[in-house]
């Protein structure tokens, strides 16, 4: 997904709901996907890599257009991938990943 069409579809949610319901959002459709993965009905990039990298272009677009909701966002995936993470990690479904924080 392009930067401008996740700032089309996050930057309205995360407006109108706010950082709580937007923090709930993205934690559903993380666990809805790894509900699919357990059944092996999705093949895509799991939920806590694609969070990562949708923090990448917030984070990006960011500092080119300095408005602060995008690092708010930024901040807000990055929380759902760690947490989406530790989840897939309870469950082992993945493996200790250095992009994540691993001693707490």
């Amino acid at each position: 997904m392009s930067g401008d069409a996740l700032k089309q579809e996050y930057v309205p949610k995360y407006t109108t709901g706010g950082e709580h319901k937007f923090y709930r959002y993205l934690l559903l459709l993380a666990i809805n996907k790894l509900i699919l993965i357990e059944k092996g009905m999705y093949k895509g990039v799991t939920p806590e890599l694609e969070y990562l990298e949708h923090y990448d272009r917030f984070i990006t677009a960011y500092r080119r257009e300095g408005d602060e909701v995008y690092l708010q966002i930024a901040r807000l995936l990055r929380k759902t991938a760690h947490r989406v993470y530790r989840i897939m990690l309870q469950k082992k479904m993945t493996v200790p990943n250095a992009k994540f924080l691993n001693l707490v």
